[in-house]
């Protein structure tokens, strides 16, 4: 009960702060620019996650009736394990603290960041089984232990944090598909590993 209270607060501060904002930097101008709508929606969410942390969902649009705000704090659950960080997406999906931090550092994300936790863990989820304790998606590698009925995610390793054998261990041939395109070339030369068929066709090539 009093988690839901806490919820409840917390959201009617941010929408508070939203409406202050919007008045602030409007007061009654019925035309607002394109331009200016799109400062003010990056400003605002920068702002609110700088201020009400980084775990809370806010979006801002605008309609031909004005100004509207979507808010809702990301649930937590505090635990040994410290405060736990509910998925928005993924019911069984929690986040720790830790990993929030270390995922907002790593790919630069000061804003809904459980938002965008939940957009890889859909690529992630896809890989569960195939290195335990570990899920992999396109930007890097979530460090994960089963809790009862919960999926804690622990913490976030992002390309540069992993070595060329970590690299092997979690992106075999069968995973390749979740890496990014920048991460791809035709040019062998140009690779930091080869897939195994690719490897063959070179030696191949070479004797002959």
């Amino acid at each position: 009960m009093s988690e839901d209270r806490e919820f409840e607060y917390k959201k009617v501060q941010i929408e508070s702060y939203l409406k202050s904002a919007f008045q602030k930097k409007f007061g009654r101008n019925s035309r607002i620019s394109i331009r200016k709508r799109q400062k003010f929606m990056d400003e605002v969410t920068r702002k609110v996650g700088k201020k009400f942390g980084k775990e809370v969902l806010c979006l801002v649009d605008f309609t031909k009736q004005g100004f509207i705000g979507l808010v809702c704090p990301a649930r937590k659950t505090s635990t040994d394990k410290g405060k736990l960080v509910h998925s928005f997406t993924h019911p069984q999906v929690f986040y720790t603290s830790h990993c929030i931090d270390r995922f907002s550092q790593r790919t630069n994300a000061e804003q809904n960041c459980v938002v965008l936790l939940d957009a890889y863990m859909n690529d992630a989820l896809l890989s569960y089984g195939e290195c335990e304790g570990n899920l992999t998606c396109p930007v890097g590698v979530f460090a994960y232990e089963l809790e009862s009925d919960r999926l804690i995610v622990k913490t976030f390793l992002n390309f540069e944090l992993l070595s060329a054998d970590q690299i092997k261990k979690f992106y075999g041939p069968g995973m390749i598909s979740t890496f990014p395109e920048e991460f791809l070339t035709e040019e062998v030369a140009e690779s930091d590993f080869i897939i195994g068929e690719e490897f063959t066709d070179l030696s191949k090539n070479a004797k002959n």
